[in-house]
């Protein structure tokens, strides 16, 4: 089945359940589990149209500081505004453990994408949500960071689930449709360079 065809199955399931949006000012309230219905039919068209793909890149850039915390800053971009987030490494590397960790944001950003993949698939489903709560557990080793030691420094990720509703089937689909558990899950290929040598600044 085309996801187009999910899509209407979805909407169509929704209004037989009674849960026909309420108009606001000639325009239908299209949000599902805060996510846009609408929206994700019109993409999911014009992805179909290109053989199921949409590529995207997306590139930060930060800077890390010599002196005091956070040791790491950026700005992230969002469709409509910039966010500034810092990060500093935990005492115990050394650093000053003011900011959250490098891995925190990055625990963060898989326990958030795969909440958002995780309420798409239920809208798409035409299942309305009441509660949605992931909890992850990100288990690793930072001894080989200091030492000559060779050994895996990331050793799991578990991550769990709490819903109102039993979606036990949705919940492994969701780990496959989402690109955070699939950066953790994959090995993907990764290319580190030096661009140029920068004059220190005063």
């Amino acid at each position: 089945m085309a996801l187009t065809a999910i899509w209407d199955t979805a909407y169509h399931i929704a209004i037989r359940r009674g849960k026909r949006p309420k108009a606001e000012m000639k325009k239908v309230n299209s949000r599902l589990n805060n996510v846009d219905l609408v929206v994700v039919r019109d993409s999911t068209k014009m992805f179909e149209m290109d053989g199921g793909h949409h590529d995207i890149e997306k590139t930060i850039e930060g800077e890390y500081s010599v002196d005091g915390s956070p040791s790491f800053s950026a700005i992230l971009h969002s469709d409509s505004s910039d966010f500034a987030v810092g990060s500093d490494e935990p005492k115990i590397l050394g650093g000053i453990g003011v900011h959250p960790s490098p891995l925190s944001y990055i625990l963060y950003g898989v326990l958030a994408c795969y909440a958002n993949a995780l309420a798409i698939q239920c809208s798409l489903k035409g299942l309305r949500l009441r509660r949605l709560k992931v909890k992850g557990t990100l288990s690793y080793d930072v001894g080989p960071m200091l030492t000559e030691t060779v050994s895996p420094l990331i050793k799991g990720l578990k991550i769990e689930v709490d819903a109102d509703k039993k979606i036990e089937e949705i919940v492994n689909l969701a780990k496959e449709r989402c690109p955070g558990v699939y950066a953790i899950d994959h090995a993907i290929k990764t290319e580190i360079v030096q661009v140029k040598v920068s004059p220190k600044t005063i």
